[in-house]
């Protein structure tokens, strides 16, 4: 656990695997790839055997589909890099779909061409594509060269400004992309 190998505890078992023996406080909570109830019959006695045995294995599938899913991110993040430039310094710009007043909107467009202006040209600025504030800061960045909008495969942003790229098969892994 502490060397990120992935732990399913059968805590209902007793032992070590609820805890005695030094095992790993760590281990014992839910991580992300189990459900409240899969980790709940892993912790019962009175949950029957079959249940349990169904909560460990499908567990273990959803470990193994995210250790997956980890590797091609890495594997896009990679990529990435490779297109921004292995030294580039990259700002990620966030926000809403929606600007919450006018004053929102004018600081994203006087923030843009300010930090295009002064930051130095390892510094590339990537968006996720999306209207609203990123959509205002690629429109408001110079010329554009150094913005790069990160989509989901086959969308585009519709910008005009900055060069789209496509990674993840979908929004929820191109924000797993973004994030790492």
């Amino acid at each position: 656990h502490a060397r990120g190998a992935a732990v399913v505890p059968l805590m209902r078992t007793g032992g070590a695997s609820n805890g005695m023996f030094g095992f790993p406080s760590g281990a014992l909570e839910k991580p992300s790839f189990s459900t409240e109830e899969q980790w709940s019959l892993l912790k019962s006695k009175d949950a029957p055997v079959e249940e349990s045995a169904s909560a460990v294995a499908d567990i273990v599938k959803a470990c193994a589909g995210k250790i997956a899913k980890d590797k091609v991110a890495k594997e896009e993040v990679q990529r990435l890099r490779g297109e921004l430039g292995e030294d580039a310094c990259i700002v990620c710009i966030l926000g809403g779909t929606k600007f919450q007043d006018n004053e929102s909107e004018e600081l994203v467009k006087a923030i843009a061409p300010k930090l295009e202006a002064t930051a130095g040209p390892t510094v590339k600025f990537v968006t996720g594509g999306m209207a609203g504030v990123q959509e205002a800061f690629a429109k408001n960045c110079g010329d554009g060269s150094r913005v790069w909008n990160l989509l989901p495969l086959g969308q585009s942003s519709g910008f005009g400004r900055g060069t789209d790229i496509n990674a993840g098969a979908d929004l929820e892994e191109r924000k797993a992309i973004f994030g790492l």
